[in-house]
């Protein structure tokens, strides 16, 4: 229940911070900096280092993968059933395809379901990542008319500290962590909650959904409705999960879009309107749909 008033209570604080307008133009980047380069880093090498390796974690792995393929096949059912333009599929694939993982999803995941899910959760976030940077950039430059640069993509990949952290969270699993190094990456993991949950507040803004209502209920029906319907399915009856694991899968999917790939929607005019009403608006939705899917569970 703590977790849960931290977040809630970080929301606020950084909504209240924004309507101050005294804080500088670039406050919710520096901080999405600090979560990405410390933070994260930090929860990853802590927790992927002691994680045990089973059939689940093939699962949370997965999760990211289903969710893009069913967003992206029921994105093309939509575009041709309400006559949807180009663009706006490509943006309906690339932003309600991948989720924010790391910013809002692991701190909700602590506080919907508890500390010892973390580590489940930062494995979705890193598949995430992977899925954004192959099938995103794909989609994104297949509906932009443009072509993929797999250097770009292998560097971008290579240079994301989260996935440097994991690799040497990996390599490391036959040595011990000493208590302070424990103790040291646990302080710096505890960062994450209040500062992401701080910038999303402030990033906070209606504006966007006005100007693209009848496709933000589009997306947004998909992601939090569709979308985790057929997670849960395909974790009971495909990959026979249950418990902690697919309660994890089940609230990563629910997570709002992924801030970069909106950003790439943006850059690449896939429709930037709804790019950033489901960047913005999506957030305390999806926080909201989390907590109802999460009570679907008996466990």
């Amino acid at each position: 229940m703590a977790s849960l008033i931290l977040v809630l209570a970080c929301l606020v604080a950084g909504a209240a911070l924004a309507r101050s307008k005294r804080l500088p133009a670039n406050f919710p980047a520096s901080l999405n900096y600090f979560v990405i380069q410390i933070s994260l880093p930090a929860l990853v090498l802590q927790h992927l280092h002691r994680i045990a390796i089973g059939a689940d974690v093939v699962w949370l792995f997965a999760t990211p993968a289903i969710v893009f393929a069913a967003t992206a096949a029921l994105a093309l059912a939509a575009g041709a059933l309400l006559r949807l333009d180009k663009a706006t599929v490509g943006c309906l694939t690339l932003v309600c395809g991948t989720s924010n993982t790391s910013i809002v999803g692991v701190p909700v995941v602590q506080a919907l379901i508890g500390s010892a899910a973390v580590g489940h959760a930062l494995v979705v976030d890193q598949a995430n990542f992977i899925v954004m940077c192959t099938a995103g950039l794909v989609a994104a430059d297949l509906y932009a008319g443009g072509a993929t640069r797999w250097r770009g993509v292998a560097r971008q990949l290579a240079g994301y500290r989260p996935i440097q952290a994991m690799a040497l969270a990996l390599l490391l699993r036959p040595v011990p962590f000493a208590p302070v190094v424990e103790d040291v990456l646990t302080l710096l993991g505890a960062t994450l909650t209040p500062i992401a949950m701080i910038s999303v507040g402030a990033s906070f803004s209606v504006r966007h959904a006005r100007d693209a209502a009848r496709n933000f209920l589009v997306g947004i029906g998909l992601k939090l409705l569709v979308v985790p319907a057929i997670v849960l399915a395909c974790g009971l009856y495909v990959f026979s999960q249950q418990g902690v694991p697919l309660a994890v899968a089940l609230v990563q999917a629910t997570m709002p879009p992924m801030i970069v790939a909106g950003l790439i929607a943006i850059d690449k005019k896939l429709d930037p309107p709804l790019a950033g009403a489901l960047m913005t608006l999506g957030v305390p939705v999806s926080i909201a749909a989390a907590w109802l899917w999460r009570g679907v569970l008996p466990y």
